[in-house]
């Protein structure tokens, strides 16, 4: 079986003009496909169903049919498939916390794709609760849950509320002596006050300094992945301070530690520049944001690409897209793609090719004054890596 890794950007998933990955690990298993077929995925889950299979099997099997409906594109599919799952399962969470933690985690993800951010926020609280029916408040992944919940926040614009739930785990972790958590938490914070920062003279951008020293003030060899991502946001400052060479100077250390990681580290990323972002401004000064177009369903792409010796991207391309896709969204996340630098690789390793999903998706929101629900104009993209499993490429419409 194959884990897909969900990249959850540490920003805001916000507007789409302030997306970019971040070096952060994200926590807990998610989604688990088994290569199988669409029709094979659902004939195993309905003998699992007949047979009254145990809650862990039933999850197993669910989440192979929502994996493989994911990434064919049908993501209502996959998020339906997953509730009825939930409705069967989450009450088993004490004996089984982990798989209906997965289950719970796995359908917020697919709700964020969806722009169902109440359900994004819900199904992250959710995930908490049900590790804490079956394990202490104090086990780490009860705190990595919280962590995850937090990060939910930030994506959906709540960000006081994510920077004091970031800071509430690092300090109860801090008690607790679980350095990597309290790391990952206090890496968050550093990360949130970056994406929030729009100039280097504003205060967020001196929060974001503060935060990555203090993180690099740890000394729990434990941490040490955190102190090493905290260095790479700093070094990133150090670039929207004015400061060009400070990547270059990033990529010659990692290049002397002859890194040899599995998953490639990224150390930047350009903003995901989106021209319907730009907005006017009126009369009286307000601003207001364009419509950037006016249907957010099915709109995806598979783009690949590949990293080279020297940790530099080049022949990054879409190899599927949605059939109903429209827009001009995709150029910007290809060059953004194209300024990307990871960490070099190890001598003697070649380029390492990748495969990223991309959702442009917008949140649900009410209109002023009724219940009718509709599309915020502000976009929003998710961002999901298939490196593992790439989709084969389909011949693009002519």
């Amino acid at each position: 079986m194959v884990r897909l890794l969900w990249l959850l950007a540490l920003t805001a998933a916000t507007p789409a003009a302030a997306q970019q990955a971040k070096p952060v690990p994200t926590t807990g298993p998610d989604i688990v496909v088994t290569g199988a077929s669409l029709k094979d995925a659902e004939a195993a889950l309905a003998r699992c169903l007949e047979q009254h299979c145990p809650p862990d099997r039933d999850i197993a099997a669910t989440l192979a049919v929502a994996e493989t409906q994911f990434v064919a594109g049908d993501y209502q599919a996959a998020r339906t498939v997953m509730l009825k799952s939930i409705g069967r399962n989450q009450r088993h969470a004490k004996s089984y916390p982990v798989a209906v933690s997965d289950l719970l985690r796995a359908h917020s993800r697919v709700a964020a794709h969806l722009g169902e951010q109440g359900a994004y926020r819900s199904g992250a609280l959710d995930v908490i609760s049900a590790l804490k029916a079956g394990m202490p408040e104090t086990d780490p992944r009860v705190l990595d849950a919280r962590i995850e919940l937090a990060d939910a926040y930030l994506k959906t614009g709540r960000s006081d509320g994510a920077i004091d739930l970031y800071q509430t785990v690092a300090h109860r972790a801090h008690d607790l002596q679980l350095a990597q958590v309290e790391g990952n938490a206090l890496l968050r914070v550093a990360a949130a006050y970056m994406a929030m920062s729009q100039s280097r003279n504003d205060a967020f951008f001196s929060a974001a300094l503060t935060a990555c020293d203090k993180v690099m003030a740890l000394h729990d060899p434990a941490a040490a992945p955190f102190v090493g991502a905290a260095r790479l946001l700093k070094a990133k400052l150090a670039v929207k301070k004015g400061d060009p060479g400070a990547i270059d100077r990033l990529v010659d250390t990692y290049r002397t530690l002859a890194v040899d990681a599995k998953i490639p580290i990224l150390l930047y990323a350009p903003k995901i520049q989106q021209p319907e972002l730009s907005g006017r401004e009126t009369a009286d000064g307000e601003t207001l944001n364009k419509m950037a177009i006016g249907d957010f369903e099915g709109q995806w792409v598979d783009v690949g690409f590949e990293i080279d010796a020297n940790g530099k991207t080049s022949d990054a391309e879409v190899l599927r897209q949605s059939p109903t896709l429209s827009g001009n969204w995709i150029k910007p996340i290809l060059t953004a793609i194209a300024g990307r630098r990871y960490a070099p690789l190890a001598t003697g390793r070649q380029a390492i090719p990748r495969v990223e999903r991309y959702t442009y998706t917008a949140g649900w929101t009410t209109m002023t004054g009724s219940r009718i629900r509709v599309r915020s104009p502000i976009p929003t993209i998710e961002i999901l890596d298939l490196s593992r499993n790439p989709p084969p490429a389909e011949p693009k419409p002519r």
